[in-house]
């Protein structure tokens, strides 16, 4: 029977070998003629091979396998170079199929000759194969072969990733993406040392891909890079070069490929915390991490530089979870260490313990058993304490405030490697690029969130940085530093915070000595605790940082611009002391002016943040607001309305705190100011100004004492010009004050604040400035006349003086407004005097006017005309007859002006000179109606004369008959 069966076999086997036979004399002309040297020839054959052996479908798998593996694979894999292109196309088409066909023992057999084959098509440069599509066909069939053959390829790693990285290459967007993909699977099947050592140009040629100009190749690039470098081979010897070509993805435009950027990065964090921990001899031990301690932090700041990316709806979500799961990781991570650390005590321990008992001839298992029983406490690893960001809600930027505020663990996580990344952190907020300083800045924001307190032991850098970031041209980058100034005045003790800004003003933070409140710096810094001992590690954060003070103003405005917002409006609001510090900042900087808008804002930020607690040192704080208001620097408005906030808080007016402050500040203010003059620089004047203009009433008590000061401050001998045009201002604000109590008491101090204040600065000096101050004095003097703040006899006791005065601003020639002023001011003084002045005194005052009516400016003309009609209305009645008559012979000439309102002028100085003395007046008349272009004016004149005249004989007659009578 067994002999039956074997022949039956035999003849099974005979006849299949007889049926391949059959079919093999069917192609072997065609497998012949794939190596013919004529082109067409082997064209013609690979294509009826091909419809042979697939199209049509008559074939049977197992003779075209048995055909592939015995007579047809060495000549087909010589067509992938044939010339013909359409051969190459056919012979890589029919090997795809065949790979499929052939099982896998087999397909091992004839590995080396397919690879060599396939790869040698892609793996010199320039490519021997010229066409993309085909060099795509053969990368899907390398491909191809992964997945058929698997670890069975690894005999020939080096050729692959070499023939890969060459590939990557290739232009052609699709080849780079399917070797990405190939990438992929080198990863899975490769043992990571081979890949370490052969994976250079591999890597190489990736990370140039990384800037590739379509997405997809970039994102598919990242997407490999992962699972090469979760291999610990891989990521130790080859993540130092591909570490600062992430960096540029931040910035990458397609959200997509920054998503795919923290997916990479999550993996290389999870990946790495489970790598054993490296061995390092003793002369390579540097003191420095080694192994994948090198790489944690490094990856850990790209993957929150993602978290903080500017789409916060799909890229920093995806970030800020990974960073999450990672932190948990990591917990565990610290908590196996422990645990190992713990076994590896113990056994130190209870091999000491046997040891000592061995040499004290005791049982070395009982002295272990005993150690055992009293294990050395086990270390708990610390998280940090959960912190209520609820409190800080309306601060917390995108994504924290829609996907969640940071866990515990990510705090402690993140804390950890602090002190490693935070240096480069703040050194590329002033990076020349602008796209490196916000990233920093939005960078530095997501670390204040998520270490919230525990970034007070790096707090002094931060700020110095923070400083520097404020003044950025760019203004988000300004914008982003000024919002972690405010989380980090949020997070952080307000002691810690003022005692800072107080080291970098160069001031001391405290009057007074006292441990500040809160927790202390040192508390902050990661801890284990091993039964009741807590060993805390404090690092010298501050070993790098050069010492900051702020000294020039440039600096000193940073400062107090990030001060602004250091503090966070109330609740809770800050305590007396702590706005007594901040005070003291602030005053010690109002004393630069250009520091004044910056002041201002730490002001109003001190308004919100104290609350009630600024009532305690309102006057000073008013003082400050007094400072801007006096100035141009601050808007008046805004300053105004601080004014209002602090009146509220302190339920007043501002009106009343006007007035309290007067009547405190004043008497500070004016001590020695009538002897001693005040610096060109100092704020004295602008607060006095300030406070006057706004006390109302109060001001009234305050005239007498004032008008020394004034005299002095103002001097033309030595007050500088400035305050000198400043004051008079002031002096003129009180003159036209309406307040009645004011008004009085101008009109009882008006003698002494013509002859101190205002005629010695009016009298002439060289210099434009000085001509100014001339215009202003006699603006000031015109308002204390047209008011009649001041008696006629006092005025007359001072005309003496005021007459140069008047006569040198008449004969002003380069200033028409001093003559215009002038006129103005002489015509006040005659109306004012008309009782008092004597007829010398108005022969000094003639010619001047009578010049003014040659002036070329026709409105002084107008205006000296007004004065001539005061001055006819101040004669005496036997004035000298010929100055009279020079005097009308001069109107009559000036009668004849074309310009009809200098005529009407003139003829109404007439009208009043007529009453003087008729007969002359008729004589001149008639005179000048002989000459006169207008006739008729200067006979209308005449007649008026006359009527007169005749009026008063008339009256004169009556009496003389009255007399008679009696």
């Amino acid at each position: 029977r067994s002999t039956a069966r074997i022949a039956g076999e035999g003849a099974r086997a005979r006849a299949t070998m007889d049926g391949y036979q059959e079919f093999l004399l069917t192609v072997r002309r065609d497998i012949n003629c794939l190596s013919d040297g004529d082109r067409m020839v082997r064209r013609g054959a690979i294509l009826r091979l091909e419809k042979t052996l697939f199209s049509s479908g008559k074939t049977s798998p197992e003779l075209a396998r048995r055909l592939f593996l015995e007579d047809l694979h060495k000549p087909l894999f010589r067509l992938f170079a044939d010339q013909t292109e359409k051969c190459r196309e056919v012979s890589v088409s029919m090997t795809s199929r065949f790979v499929d066909l052939v099982p896998i023992n087999d397909l091992e057999n004839i590995l080396p000759l397919l690879l060599a084959a396939l790869l040698g098509r892609f793996r010199v440069m320039p490519f021997p194969e010229p066409s993309e599509e085909l060099r795509l066909e053969g990368l899907r069939l390398l491909s191809q072969l992964f997945v058929a053959c698997k670890e069975r390829l690894s005999p020939f790693a080096g050729d692959i990733i070499d023939g890969v990285a060459k590939a990557l290459t290739d232009t052609c967007p699709d080849a780079k993406k399917e070797c990405c993909e190939i990438t992929k699977k080198i990863a899975a099947f490769f043992d990571g040392e081979r890949i370490s050592r052969a994976g250079g140009a591999l890597i190489g040629a990736l990370l140039g891909n990384l800037r590739h100009q379509q997405w997809k190749v970039r994102r598919a690039t990242l997407d490999c890079l992962g699972p090469l470098l979760s291999l610990e081979a891989t990521m130790l010897d080859h993540m130092e070069e591909v570490l600062p070509n992430l960096h540029g993805l931040l910035n990458d435009r397609t959200p997509g490929v920054r998503q795919c950027l923290a997916e990479v990065l999550e993996r290389w964090l999870l990946r790495g915390l489970g790598f054993k921990e490296q061995k390092v001899g003793a002369f390579e031990d540097d003191g420095g991490p080694v192994g994948f301690a090198k790489f944690e932090h490094r990856i850990l700041i790209i993957l929150l530089g993602v978290a903080a990316d500017e789409d916060t709806e799909q890229v920093a979500p995806v970030a800020l979870g990974a960073v999450e799961r990672v932190a948990v990781a990591k917990h565990e991570a610290r908590k196996r260490e422990a645990e190992v650390e713990w076994n590896r005590e113990l056994a130190r321990r209870k091999a000491q313990a046997a040891k000592d008992a061995a040499k004290a001839g005791e049982d070395p298992d009982k002295a272990a058993a005993v150690v055992e029983a009293n294990p050395p406490p086990k270390t708990e690893i610390q998280v940090a304490e959960a912190y209520d960001y609820s409190l800080i809600k309306d601060l917390l930027p995108e994504p924290f405030a829609s996907s969640g505020v940071p866990s515990p663990m990510m705090t402690t996580y993140v804390q950890l490697h602090l002190p490693s990344f935070l240096p480069q952190v703040l050194s590329n907020l002033t990076q020349w690029t602008t796209d490196i300083r916000g990233a920093a800045a939005r960078l530095l924001r997501v670390v204040l969130v998520i270490v919230n307190r525990h970034m007070a032991p790096f707090l002094d850098q931060v700020l110095v940085h923070l400083y520097k970031a404020s003044a950025d041209d760019e203004p988000t980058v300004a914008a982003s530093a000024l919002q972690c100034a405010r989380m980090a005045g949020a997070f952080l003790d307000v002691d810690l915070v003022l005692g800072l800004v107080g080291k970098h003003l160069g001031l001391k933070p405290a009057e007074g000595g006292g441990q500040p409140k809160g927790v202390n710096v040192e508390e902050l810094w990661p801890q284990t605790r091993t039964g009741r001992q807590v060993t805390r590690t404090v690092q010298d954060v501050a070993a790098h940082v050069k010492n900051f003070t702020a000294i020039s103003a440039e600096h000193r405005r940073q400062v107090f611009a990030v001060l602004a917002h250091l503090m966070r409006p109330a609740p809770p609001a800050l305590d007396a002391s702590e706005v007594r510090i901040v005070v003291r900042f602030l005053e010690e900087g109002a004393q630069s002016e250009e520091l004044l808008p910056w002041i201002f804002g730490a002001v109003q930020s001190l308004l919100r943040a104290g609350a009630r607690s600024c009532c305690a040192e309102w006057p000073r704080i008013f003082d400050l607001l007094l400072r801007m208001r006096s100035g141009e620097e601050c808007e008046a408005a805004s300053v105004d309305a601080s004014m209002d906030e602090l009146a509220s808080l302190c339920e007043r007016t501002r009106r009343q705190l006007y007035e309290e402050h007067l009547s405190t500040r004043l008497a500070e203010l004016l001590l020695n100011a009538e002897c001693e003059l005040w610096d060109e620089r100092s704020a004295n004047r602008h607060v006095l100004e300030t406070l006057l203009r706004n006390a109302g009433p109060a001001a009234a008590r305050h005239i007498g004492q004032l008008i020394p000061v004034l005299a002095r401050q103002a001097s033309p001998e030595d007050g500088p010009v400035p305050a000198r045009i400043d004051l008079l201002g002031l002096v003129h604000f009180l003159l036209n004050e309406e307040d009645p109590s004011v008004t009085e008491a101008i009109r009882q101090h008006a003698p002494a604040m013509l002859s101190q204040v205002l005629i010695p600065n009016c009298t002439w000096r060289a210099g434009q400035s000085n001509t100014k101050i001339r215009k202003g004095g006699m603006v000031c003097i015109h308002s204390m006349l047209q008011r009649r703040l001041i008696a006629a006899s006092a005025l007359n006791l001072a005309f003496a003086d005021l007459l140069p005065i008047l006569k040198s601003c008449l004969d002003d020639s380069w200033s028409p407004d001093n003559r215009m002023i002038a006129c103005l001011v002489l015509s006040c003084t005659l109306s004012e005097m008309h009782a008092e002045i004597s007829g010398e005194q108005l022969r000094e005052v003639y010619p001047e006017l009578l010049k003014r009516l040659d002036d070329s400016n026709d409105k002084i003309r107008v205006a000296v005309c007004e004065a001539l009609s005061v001055f006819f209305k101040c004669l005496p009645p036997r004035w000298s007859r010929s100055l009279y008559e020079y005097i009308l012979r001069t109107l009559f000439v000036h009668l004849d002006d074309p310009n009809i309102e200098i005529q009407q002028g003139i003829y109404s100085v007439l009208e009043a000179a007529v009453h003087q003395d008729y007969s002359a007046f008729m004589r001149e008349a008639q005179l000048a109606a002989g000459k006169s272009s207008h006739p008729r004016l200067c006979e209308e004149l005449g007649r008026m004369a006359e009527n007169l005249r005749k009026a008063s004989a008339d009256e004169g007659d009556e009496g003389i008959e009255e007399a008679t009578m009696d």
